[in-house]
């Protein structure tokens, strides 16, 4: 019993992520590096596994599945950004993966 009362005010000061989130998190993190590197083929990975996992995990979060959809729509655009302009379409996408990630 006084186990279980330390492990909940552990897990309360440190916020536990679930498994689903610190996935999410370590793919937001891939996407951002991909766009970073101008990398077509791994962003478009990257893009597939979040919108698979927010439709899987996320959907009853509402300001979560929002920022979600949003950054989703913001990386297909600078996946359809020819090579040579997409530096103008980069900038959104971080930011919308920085929402995300403080949302989580």
């Amino acid at each position: 019993m006084v186990a279980a009362f330390y492990y909940a005010q552990f897990g309360r000061v440190f916020r536990m992520a679930s498994p689903q989130r610190l996935l999410l998190h370590a793919l937001l993190s891939g996407l951002g590096d991909a766009v970073g590197r101008n990398d077509e083929a791994a962003a478009y990975r990257y893009r597939a596994r979040i919108r698979l996992i927010a439709r899987q995990h996320f959907d009853t979060n509402p300001s979560i599945s929002d920022a979600l959809e949003r950054l989703l729509s913001a990386s297909g655009r600078w996946l359809e950004t020819n090579v040579a302009e997409r530096s103008e379409a980069e900038h959104p996408v971080l930011e919308h993966i920085k929402r995300v990630t403080e949302l989580l």
